[in-house]
């Protein structure tokens, strides 16, 4: 049996252990950025709360299935809202009105990216 020196040993962990973490660390981001995929959904406005904070919009949809689907997402600063080529606050849409909201989901719930009324 061939007898391999201790610092050679340590030197093999050491590469080893470097090498999971940055793989641990390349997986996680990739994961991150997977999960910051925004959905769309097209529906029509069902709440709008521009008093309390965090501002927030719910949105009504049909999903392909015929089953209605509910969306609730937080309305940030920078979240786009237009009509048309114009840009709007979240103040000038109406309950009923026709909308398409890409959303994305964070720590805390969904978060609006843009609303884009029709």
């Amino acid at each position: 049996m061939t007898r391999v020196p201790r610092m050679k040993v340590l030197c093999c962990v050491l590469m080893l252990t470097v090498t999971l973490g940055l793989a641990e660390s390349v997986l996680a981001f990739s994961n991150t950025v997977s999960e910051q995929k925004g959905r769309t959904l097209q529906g029509e406005v069902v709440a709008i709360n521009v008093t309390d904070f965090p501002q927030v919009i719910v949105v009504k949809a049909m999903t392909v299935k015929k089953q209605e689907l509910i969306v609730g997402a937080v309305v940030e600063s920078g979240t786009v809202i237009t009509r048309g080529a114009q840009r709007v606050t979240l103040d000038n849409l109406k309950v009923g009105e026709s909308v398409a909201i890409t959303y994305l989901k964070g720590p805390d719930g969904l978060v609006a990216h843009s609303i884009h009324a029709k």
